[in-house]
């Protein structure tokens, strides 16, 4: 009965995770906005604001794991270097940034 109950929350948890894994639209999303609100300059935030959807999406690779997904960017077109995220539980975690 314990092993049967494991093997539910197990299942559980995998499913959970599948669930809340996000997309890659969202990532392109947090990554502009992350970005506009680091950036400093009136001009740089309009370009963001315009063509930084674009920018992100042609620079991002995903890998997806089903329960997770790890994201790299190379944000160098804009000068901010290279950051390596990991999406899950419908959020992003940035776990590596090289400038």
């Amino acid at each position: 009965m314990r092993r049967l109950f494991s093997i539910l929350v197990l299942i559980a948890v995998i499913f959970i995770l599948s669930a809340t894994n996000p997309e890659r639209s969202a990532y392109i999303d947090w990554a502009n906005h992350k970005t506009m609100d680091k950036s400093s300059s009136l001009i740089e935030k309009g370009l963001l604001s315009v063509a930084g959807k674009s920018i992100f999406d042609a620079g991002t690779t995903q890998k997806d794991y089903f329960i997770f997904s790890i994201y790299k960017t190379d944000f160098s077109e804009v000068g901010l270097g290279k950051v390596t995220s990991i999406g899950i539980f419908n959020k992003f975690i940035t776990i590596s940034s090289k400038e």
